[in-house]
Protein backbone atom coordinates (compact mmCIF):
# COMPACT_ATOMS: atom_id res chain seq x y z
CA UNK A 1 0.00 0.00 0.00
CA UNK A 2 1.27 3.05 -1.28
CA UNK A 3 0.12 5.84 1.46
CA UNK A 4 0.16 9.43 -0.16
CA UNK A 5 -1.39 12.76 -0.40
CA UNK A 6 -3.23 14.01 -3.31
CA UNK A 7 -0.40 16.72 -4.24
CA UNK A 8 1.69 13.91 -4.91
CA UNK A 9 -0.43 11.29 -6.34
CA UNK A 10 0.43 10.20 -9.81
CA UNK A 11 -2.69 8.84 -11.45
CA UNK A 12 -2.17 7.70 -15.21
CA UNK A 13 -4.66 9.47 -17.35
CA UNK A 14 -8.13 8.11 -19.10
CA UNK A 15 -11.28 8.15 -19.22
CA UNK A 16 -13.07 9.75 -16.00
CA UNK A 17 -15.90 8.13 -14.57
CA UNK A 18 -18.17 9.08 -11.83
CA UNK A 19 -20.90 7.59 -10.07
CA UNK A 20 -23.76 9.82 -7.84
CA UNK A 21 -26.08 8.68 -5.63
CA UNK A 22 -29.08 10.33 -3.59
CA UNK A 23 -31.44 10.08 -1.15
CA UNK A 24 -35.32 9.39 -2.06
CA UNK A 25 -36.18 8.94 1.67
CA UNK A 26 -35.73 10.47 5.02
CA UNK A 27 -33.71 7.78 6.76
CA UNK A 28 -33.83 6.93 10.72
CA UNK A 29 -31.98 9.06 12.88
CA UNK A 30 -28.27 7.19 14.02
CA UNK A 31 -26.21 8.13 16.77
CA UNK A 32 -22.23 9.78 15.94
CA UNK A 33 -19.21 8.67 17.67
CA UNK A 34 -17.07 10.84 19.51
CA UNK A 35 -14.41 11.16 16.18
CA UNK A 36 -17.01 11.72 14.15
CA UNK A 37 -18.44 14.76 16.61
CA UNK A 38 -15.29 15.99 17.15
CA UNK A 39 -14.07 16.04 12.99
CA UNK A 40 -18.02 17.67 12.74
CA UNK A 41 -17.19 20.44 15.26
CA UNK A 42 -14.35 21.32 12.98
CA UNK A 43 -16.00 21.48 9.84
CA UNK A 44 -18.63 23.69 10.82
CA UNK A 45 -15.81 26.13 12.89
CA UNK A 46 -14.35 26.02 9.01
CA UNK A 47 -11.46 23.28 8.98
CA UNK A 48 -10.91 22.50 5.28
CA UNK A 49 -12.05 19.32 3.44
CA UNK A 50 -10.47 16.26 5.39
CA UNK A 51 -10.74 13.16 2.92
CA UNK A 52 -9.71 9.39 2.50
CA UNK A 53 -9.41 7.65 -0.90
CA UNK A 54 -8.83 3.95 -1.83
CA UNK A 55 -7.40 3.78 -4.97
CA UNK A 56 -6.99 0.07 -6.90
CA UNK A 57 -5.85 -1.46 -10.66
CA UNK A 58 -7.69 -3.67 -12.56
CA UNK A 59 -7.03 -5.24 -16.02
CA UNK A 60 -8.29 -3.73 -19.15
CA UNK A 61 -11.14 -0.77 -19.32
CA UNK A 62 -14.10 -0.66 -17.26
CA UNK A 63 -16.95 -2.60 -17.46
CA UNK A 64 -19.59 0.37 -16.01
CA UNK A 65 -22.28 -2.63 -15.26
CA UNK A 66 -20.00 -4.97 -13.18
CA UNK A 67 -18.82 -1.43 -11.06
CA UNK A 68 -21.83 -0.24 -10.54
CA UNK A 69 -23.59 -3.85 -8.77
CA UNK A 70 -19.77 -3.32 -7.14
CA UNK A 71 -20.22 -0.26 -5.87
CA UNK A 72 -23.90 -1.19 -4.97
CA UNK A 73 -22.60 -4.32 -2.97
CA UNK A 74 -19.93 -2.34 -1.25
CA UNK A 75 -22.51 0.16 0.26
CA UNK A 76 -25.28 -2.23 1.41
CA UNK A 77 -22.05 -3.64 3.57
CA UNK A 78 -20.97 -0.97 4.92
CA UNK A 79 -23.77 1.01 7.43
CA UNK A 80 -20.96 4.34 7.64
CA UNK A 81 -21.31 5.01 3.73
CA UNK A 82 -25.01 5.09 4.38
CA UNK A 83 -24.84 7.92 6.88
CA UNK A 84 -26.26 11.46 6.41
CA UNK A 85 -25.12 14.13 8.51
CA UNK A 86 -26.79 18.01 8.54
CA UNK A 87 -25.69 20.80 10.10
CA UNK A 88 -28.95 22.23 12.34
CA UNK A 89 -29.17 24.61 14.15
CA UNK A 90 -28.36 22.57 17.39
CA UNK A 91 -25.57 20.88 16.11
CA UNK A 92 -24.96 17.56 13.59
CA UNK A 93 -27.87 15.56 13.00
CA UNK A 94 -27.20 12.38 11.49
CA UNK A 95 -29.37 9.74 9.85
CA UNK A 96 -29.50 6.45 8.18
CA UNK A 97 -30.29 5.31 4.36
CA UNK A 98 -31.20 2.51 3.71
CA UNK A 99 -29.73 0.78 0.54
CA UNK A 100 -32.90 0.21 -1.21
CA UNK A 101 -33.94 3.87 -0.76
CA UNK A 102 -31.08 5.34 -2.67
CA UNK A 103 -30.78 6.51 -6.55
CA UNK A 104 -27.57 5.83 -8.51
CA UNK A 105 -26.31 7.53 -11.58
CA UNK A 106 -22.97 7.19 -13.69
CA UNK A 107 -21.36 9.71 -15.57
CA UNK A 108 -18.16 10.14 -18.10
CA UNK A 109 -16.87 13.36 -17.24
CA UNK A 110 -14.24 13.21 -20.03
CA UNK A 111 -11.06 12.20 -21.04
CA UNK A 112 -7.60 13.17 -19.57
CA UNK A 113 -4.38 13.09 -21.47
CA UNK A 114 -1.60 13.78 -18.53
CA UNK A 115 -1.15 12.93 -14.93
CA UNK A 116 -1.25 16.75 -13.87
CA UNK A 117 -4.48 17.21 -15.33
CA UNK A 118 -6.24 13.90 -13.72
CA UNK A 119 -4.74 14.57 -10.51
CA UNK A 120 -6.44 18.03 -10.99
CA UNK A 121 -9.79 16.94 -11.99
CA UNK A 122 -10.18 13.96 -9.66
CA UNK A 123 -8.87 16.43 -6.36
CA UNK A 124 -11.56 18.83 -7.14
CA UNK A 125 -14.08 16.68 -7.96
CA UNK A 126 -12.87 14.54 -4.00
CA UNK A 127 -13.00 17.97 -2.67
CA UNK A 128 -16.28 19.13 -3.99
CA UNK A 129 -18.18 15.75 -2.99
CA UNK A 130 -16.26 14.51 0.13
CA UNK A 131 -17.30 17.17 2.34
CA UNK A 132 -18.87 15.85 5.63
CA UNK A 133 -22.35 17.46 5.46
CA UNK A 134 -25.27 16.68 2.64
CA UNK A 135 -25.73 13.01 1.08
CA UNK A 136 -23.37 11.42 0.28
CA UNK A 137 -19.97 12.39 1.64
CA UNK A 138 -17.84 9.82 -0.48
CA UNK A 139 -17.15 9.55 -4.09
CA UNK A 140 -17.20 6.47 -6.42
CA UNK A 141 -15.16 6.93 -9.43
CA UNK A 142 -12.65 5.17 -12.03
CA UNK A 143 -10.16 5.93 -14.43
CA UNK A 144 -10.96 3.60 -17.59
CA UNK A 145 -7.73 2.75 -19.65
CA UNK A 146 -7.94 0.22 -22.20
CA UNK A 147 -4.55 -2.22 -20.74
CA UNK A 148 -4.95 -1.21 -17.38
CA UNK A 149 -7.71 0.56 -14.97
CA UNK A 150 -8.05 2.20 -11.58
CA UNK A 151 -10.89 2.23 -9.35
CA UNK A 152 -11.18 4.92 -6.84
CA UNK A 153 -13.55 5.45 -3.75
CA UNK A 154 -12.84 9.07 -1.40
CA UNK A 155 -14.38 9.42 1.88
CA UNK A 156 -15.22 12.26 4.26
CA UNK A 157 -13.11 11.53 7.15
CA UNK A 158 -16.61 10.97 8.90
CA UNK A 159 -16.99 7.61 7.42
CA UNK A 160 -13.22 5.86 7.74
CA UNK A 161 -10.04 5.32 8.97
CA UNK A 162 -6.93 4.19 7.38
CA UNK A 163 -7.55 0.31 7.84
CA UNK A 164 -10.97 1.16 6.21
CA UNK A 165 -9.06 2.14 3.03
CA UNK A 166 -7.36 -0.79 2.75
CA UNK A 167 -10.38 -3.16 3.31
CA UNK A 168 -11.99 -0.54 0.40
CA UNK A 169 -9.66 -1.86 -1.76
CA UNK A 170 -9.67 -5.63 -0.70
CA UNK A 171 -13.39 -5.07 -0.52
CA UNK A 172 -13.84 -3.31 -4.60
CA UNK A 173 -11.56 -5.61 -5.91
CA UNK A 174 -13.42 -8.91 -5.26
CA UNK A 175 -16.62 -7.84 -5.91
CA UNK A 176 -15.77 -6.11 -9.38
CA UNK A 177 -14.12 -9.35 -10.40
CA UNK A 178 -16.87 -11.62 -9.52
CA UNK A 179 -18.79 -9.17 -11.48
CA UNK A 180 -16.70 -9.27 -14.61
CA UNK A 181 -16.70 -12.77 -14.52
CA UNK A 182 -19.33 -14.72 -13.12
CA UNK A 183 -21.69 -12.10 -12.71
CA UNK A 184 -22.46 -13.40 -9.26
CA UNK A 185 -21.55 -11.92 -6.02
CA UNK A 186 -19.21 -13.55 -3.83
CA UNK A 187 -19.54 -14.82 -0.22
CA UNK A 188 -17.50 -12.38 1.38
CA UNK A 189 -17.07 -12.64 5.36
CA UNK A 190 -19.44 -11.29 7.77
CA UNK A 191 -18.92 -7.48 9.01
CA UNK A 192 -20.16 -5.38 11.87
CA UNK A 193 -21.98 -1.92 10.80
CA UNK A 194 -19.96 0.83 12.41
CA UNK A 195 -23.19 2.76 12.84
CA UNK A 196 -24.14 -0.68 14.68
CA UNK A 197 -21.42 -0.39 16.79
CA UNK A 198 -21.79 3.20 17.65
CA UNK A 199 -25.44 2.58 19.32
CA UNK A 200 -24.38 -0.14 21.06
CA UNK A 201 -20.92 1.79 22.43
CA UNK A 202 -18.88 -1.26 20.70
CA UNK A 203 -17.10 1.40 18.59
CA UNK A 204 -14.39 2.45 20.94
CA UNK A 205 -13.85 2.09 25.10
CA UNK A 206 -15.74 2.24 27.90
CA UNK A 207 -15.80 4.78 30.66
CA UNK A 208 -13.71 3.41 33.69
CA UNK A 209 -13.86 4.40 37.53
CA UNK A 210 -12.80 7.62 38.01
CA UNK A 211 -10.09 6.31 40.42
CA UNK A 212 -8.93 3.89 37.50
CA UNK A 213 -5.04 4.01 37.45
CA UNK A 214 -5.21 4.05 33.87
CA UNK A 215 -7.14 7.61 33.73
CA UNK A 216 -4.04 8.94 36.59
CA UNK A 217 -1.94 7.97 33.51
CA UNK A 218 -3.62 9.78 31.54
CA UNK A 219 -3.27 12.63 33.97
CA UNK A 220 0.65 12.49 34.82
CA UNK A 221 0.86 12.37 30.99
CA UNK A 222 -0.64 15.57 30.95
CA UNK A 223 0.21 17.02 34.00
CA UNK A 224 4.01 16.55 33.31
CA UNK A 225 3.72 18.44 30.33
CA UNK A 226 2.24 21.75 31.33
CA UNK A 227 -1.51 20.21 30.11
CA UNK A 228 0.05 20.68 26.58
CA UNK A 229 -0.40 18.48 23.63
CA UNK A 230 3.01 17.14 21.88
CA UNK A 231 4.89 19.03 19.17
CA UNK A 232 7.04 18.46 16.89
CA UNK A 233 10.35 19.25 18.88
CA UNK A 234 12.71 20.77 15.65
CA UNK A 235 11.92 24.29 14.34
CA UNK A 236 8.44 24.42 11.81
CA UNK A 237 9.04 28.64 11.07
CA UNK A 238 6.21 29.52 12.06
CA UNK A 239 4.87 31.49 15.06
CA UNK A 240 1.82 29.86 17.56
CA UNK A 241 -1.37 31.05 15.45
CA UNK A 242 -0.10 30.67 12.41
CA UNK A 243 -0.55 27.99 10.11
CA UNK A 244 0.46 26.87 6.16
CA UNK A 245 -0.23 25.29 3.37
CA UNK A 246 0.37 21.43 3.81
CA UNK A 247 3.73 20.26 2.12
CA UNK A 248 4.15 16.18 1.91
CA UNK A 249 6.89 14.05 1.69
CA UNK A 250 6.79 10.61 0.79
CA UNK A 251 10.17 8.29 1.25
CA UNK A 252 11.20 4.72 1.58
CA UNK A 253 13.35 4.09 4.45
CA UNK A 254 14.13 0.51 4.65
CA UNK A 255 14.15 -2.54 2.71
CA UNK A 256 12.08 -6.14 4.11
CA UNK A 257 15.15 -7.75 5.13
CA UNK A 258 16.63 -4.52 7.86
CA UNK A 259 13.02 -4.76 9.23
CA UNK A 260 13.43 -8.59 9.97
CA UNK A 261 16.02 -7.89 11.25
CA UNK A 262 14.90 -4.83 13.45
CA UNK A 263 11.85 -6.70 14.47
CA UNK A 264 14.08 -9.99 15.60
CA UNK A 265 16.15 -7.16 17.40
CA UNK A 266 13.21 -5.89 19.00
CA UNK A 267 11.27 -9.33 19.70
CA UNK A 268 14.37 -10.39 21.49
CA UNK A 269 14.17 -6.87 23.58
CA UNK A 270 10.56 -7.67 24.98
CA UNK A 271 9.39 -4.77 22.27
CA UNK A 272 7.38 -4.38 18.89
CA UNK A 273 8.94 -3.20 15.83
CA UNK A 274 6.76 -0.12 16.05
CA UNK A 275 8.57 0.21 19.51
CA UNK A 276 11.99 0.26 17.78
CA UNK A 277 10.84 2.08 14.88
CA UNK A 278 9.78 4.95 17.17
CA UNK A 279 13.37 4.48 19.65
CA UNK A 280 15.16 5.01 15.96
CA UNK A 281 12.87 8.06 15.36
CA UNK A 282 13.44 9.50 18.82
CA UNK A 283 17.48 8.95 18.54
CA UNK A 284 17.13 10.62 15.24
CA UNK A 285 15.38 13.65 16.64
CA UNK A 286 18.32 14.02 19.45
CA UNK A 287 20.77 13.64 17.08
CA UNK A 288 19.36 17.00 15.58
CA UNK A 289 18.58 18.85 19.03
CA UNK A 290 14.84 17.63 19.85
CA UNK A 291 15.89 16.56 23.39
CA UNK A 292 16.13 13.34 24.75
CA UNK A 293 13.02 11.68 24.86
CA UNK A 294 10.03 11.35 21.84
CA UNK A 295 7.01 13.44 23.24
CA UNK A 296 4.07 12.57 20.77
CA UNK A 297 0.59 11.23 20.14
CA UNK A 298 -0.62 8.11 18.26
CA UNK A 299 -3.72 6.77 16.95
CA UNK A 300 -4.64 2.78 17.77
CA UNK A 301 -7.15 0.70 16.69
CA UNK A 302 -10.52 0.05 18.77
CA UNK A 303 -11.36 -2.92 16.63
CA UNK A 304 -11.67 -5.32 18.78
CA UNK A 305 -14.38 -8.44 17.52
CA UNK A 306 -13.31 -10.50 14.52
CA UNK A 307 -16.64 -8.96 12.59
CA UNK A 308 -15.07 -5.26 12.99
CA UNK A 309 -11.88 -6.50 11.11
CA UNK A 310 -13.35 -5.60 7.54
CA UNK A 311 -15.97 -3.08 9.00
CA UNK A 312 -15.42 0.70 7.13
CA UNK A 313 -15.52 3.57 9.71
CA UNK A 314 -13.40 5.40 12.43
CA UNK A 315 -12.41 2.84 14.52
CA UNK A 316 -9.30 4.76 16.53
CA UNK A 317 -8.60 6.96 19.19
CA UNK A 318 -5.03 8.70 20.34
CA UNK A 319 -2.55 7.51 22.93
CA UNK A 320 0.50 9.19 24.43
CA UNK A 321 3.66 7.94 24.12
CA UNK A 322 7.01 8.61 25.82
CA UNK A 323 9.81 6.86 24.01
CA UNK A 324 13.52 7.61 24.76
CA UNK A 325 16.04 8.57 22.61
CA UNK A 326 18.78 5.22 23.27
CA UNK A 327 19.25 1.94 20.63
CA UNK A 328 20.34 0.00 23.41
CA UNK A 329 18.79 -3.32 24.06
CA UNK A 330 17.24 -1.91 27.50
CA UNK A 331 16.21 1.40 25.10
CA UNK A 332 14.28 -1.02 23.20
CA UNK A 333 12.94 -2.94 26.20
CA UNK A 334 11.84 0.49 27.51
CA UNK A 335 10.42 1.64 24.56
CA UNK A 336 8.21 -1.64 24.57
CA UNK A 337 7.28 -1.39 27.88
CA UNK A 338 5.97 2.48 26.71
CA UNK A 339 4.04 1.25 23.84
CA UNK A 340 2.24 -0.85 26.16
CA UNK A 341 1.11 0.89 28.10
CA UNK A 342 -0.05 3.91 25.58
CA UNK A 343 -2.39 0.99 24.33
CA UNK A 344 -3.15 0.40 27.52
CA UNK A 345 -4.15 4.41 28.49
CA UNK A 346 -6.11 3.82 25.28
CA UNK A 347 -9.01 2.30 26.98
CA UNK A 348 -9.78 4.61 28.56
CA UNK A 349 -12.45 7.10 26.57
CA UNK A 350 -10.80 10.42 25.20
CA UNK A 351 -14.20 12.46 26.35
CA UNK A 352 -13.48 11.04 30.02
CA UNK A 353 -10.25 12.29 29.81
CA UNK A 354 -11.22 15.60 28.86
CA UNK A 355 -13.49 15.99 31.79
CA UNK A 356 -11.38 14.33 34.62
CA UNK A 357 -8.59 17.10 33.76
CA UNK A 358 -7.75 19.89 36.87
CA UNK A 359 -6.57 22.20 34.56
CA UNK A 360 -7.62 23.39 30.49
CA UNK A 361 -5.60 21.70 28.47
CA UNK A 362 -3.44 24.30 26.30
CA UNK A 363 -2.87 23.84 22.43
CA UNK A 364 -0.42 26.13 20.78
CA UNK A 365 -0.95 24.57 17.34
CA UNK A 366 -4.16 23.24 16.11
CA UNK A 367 -2.45 20.06 14.63
CA UNK A 368 -1.14 17.58 17.19
CA UNK A 369 2.34 15.87 16.64
CA UNK A 370 1.71 12.60 15.71
CA UNK A 371 3.36 9.19 14.63
CA UNK A 372 1.14 6.97 13.40
CA UNK A 373 1.63 2.69 12.31
CA UNK A 374 0.35 0.60 10.11
CA UNK A 375 1.43 -3.36 9.45
CA UNK A 376 -0.08 -3.88 6.24
CA UNK A 377 1.17 -7.18 5.98
CA UNK A 378 -1.93 -7.95 8.64
CA UNK A 379 -4.69 -5.95 6.99
CA UNK A 380 -7.15 -8.16 4.61
CA UNK A 381 -5.77 -8.22 1.66
CA UNK A 382 -2.35 -7.02 1.78
CA UNK A 383 -0.98 -10.03 0.33
CA UNK A 384 -2.28 -8.22 -3.20
CA UNK A 385 -1.17 -4.94 -2.64
CA UNK A 386 1.81 -4.62 -4.78
CA UNK A 387 -0.30 -6.67 -7.92
CA UNK A 388 -3.37 -4.06 -7.27
CA UNK A 389 -1.20 -0.98 -6.90
CA UNK A 390 -2.65 -0.11 -3.79
CA UNK A 391 -2.76 3.45 -2.63
CA UNK A 392 -4.11 5.28 0.16
CA UNK A 393 -4.46 8.76 -0.59
CA UNK A 394 -5.09 11.65 2.12
CA UNK A 395 -6.63 15.15 0.79
CA UNK A 396 -4.10 18.12 1.06
CA UNK A 397 -5.24 20.81 3.75
CA UNK A 398 -3.71 23.13 5.80
CA UNK A 399 -0.61 22.08 8.72
CA UNK A 400 0.94 24.08 11.74
CA UNK A 401 2.36 20.93 12.98
CA UNK A 402 4.18 17.47 11.80
CA UNK A 403 2.55 14.04 11.45
CA UNK A 404 4.38 11.03 10.57
CA UNK A 405 2.62 8.08 9.49
CA UNK A 406 4.92 5.00 8.92
CA UNK A 407 3.92 1.92 6.73
CA UNK A 408 5.24 -1.67 6.88
CA UNK A 409 4.57 -3.69 3.97
CA UNK A 410 6.01 -6.67 2.10
CA UNK A 411 8.73 -4.70 0.53
CA UNK A 412 9.91 -2.98 3.82
CA UNK A 413 9.38 0.34 5.71
CA UNK A 414 7.90 3.75 4.45
CA UNK A 415 6.90 7.17 5.71
CA UNK A 416 4.56 9.85 4.58
CA UNK A 417 5.85 13.31 6.59
CA UNK A 418 2.82 16.31 6.83
CA UNK A 419 4.11 19.06 7.58
CA UNK A 420 3.83 23.06 6.96
CA UNK A 421 5.47 24.44 3.82
CA UNK A 422 8.26 26.69 4.97
CA UNK A 423 11.62 26.02 4.27
CA UNK A 424 12.75 25.99 8.17
CA UNK A 425 10.19 23.12 8.29
CA UNK A 426 11.63 21.76 4.58
CA UNK A 427 14.81 21.47 6.18
CA UNK A 428 13.53 19.87 9.24
CA UNK A 429 11.97 17.09 8.27
CA UNK A 430 14.83 16.17 5.38
CA UNK A 431 17.35 16.86 8.23
CA UNK A 432 15.05 13.89 10.02
CA UNK A 433 14.67 11.44 6.80
CA UNK A 434 18.43 11.53 6.39
CA UNK A 435 19.29 10.85 10.29
CA UNK A 436 15.96 8.24 10.48
CA UNK A 437 17.60 6.03 8.03
CA UNK A 438 20.80 5.89 9.52
CA UNK A 439 19.58 5.29 13.03
CA UNK A 440 17.30 2.48 11.25
CA UNK A 441 19.84 0.91 10.07
CA UNK A 442 21.52 1.07 12.94
CA UNK A 443 19.07 -1.13 14.55
CA UNK A 444 18.68 -3.45 12.46
CA UNK A 445 22.78 -4.68 13.39
CA UNK A 446 22.31 -7.87 15.40
CA UNK A 447 21.80 -7.75 18.55
CA UNK A 448 24.72 -9.04 21.19
CA UNK A 449 26.50 -5.39 21.63
CA UNK A 450 25.50 -2.92 24.10
CA UNK A 451 24.42 -0.51 21.01
CA UNK A 452 25.44 3.21 20.72
CA UNK A 453 24.26 5.68 23.17
CA UNK A 454 24.78 8.67 21.40
CA UNK A 455 22.95 12.09 21.35
CA UNK A 456 22.32 14.22 24.73
CA UNK A 457 21.12 11.45 27.45
CA UNK A 458 20.59 7.59 26.68
CA UNK A 459 19.34 4.77 29.41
Amino acid sequence: MLVTTADLWEPRPGTLLRWDLSATAHGVPADLSLNQRNHLAGAMAGAPTVWLAAALDVDGPIEPVALSRTWRAFLARHGSLQLEVVAGSEGPQARRHHPGTLTWSATSVGHTTTVEETRAALHAALDERCGPFAYPAFLPAAISRPDRSTIVLGMDHLHCDAHSVAVAVDELAELYAAFTEGGVEPSLPPVRSFLDAVEEGSDGPAWVAPDDPLLRGWGEFLSGRGHRLPTFPLPLGLEPGERAAQATAVAPLADADMMDRIGTRARNNGASTYAAVLAALATALSDLGGGDRLDTMAPVSTRSAEPLARSIGWYTTTVPLTVPASLTDLGLAVAGEAVRHGVRLGSVPLDQVLGSLTEPLVQTRSDVFVVSWVDYRHVPGGSAHLERNAQHVSASTLADDVQIWFSRTHTGLAVRVRYPDTGAAAASVDSLLDRLRDTLTELSRQAGSAGRLGGRARL
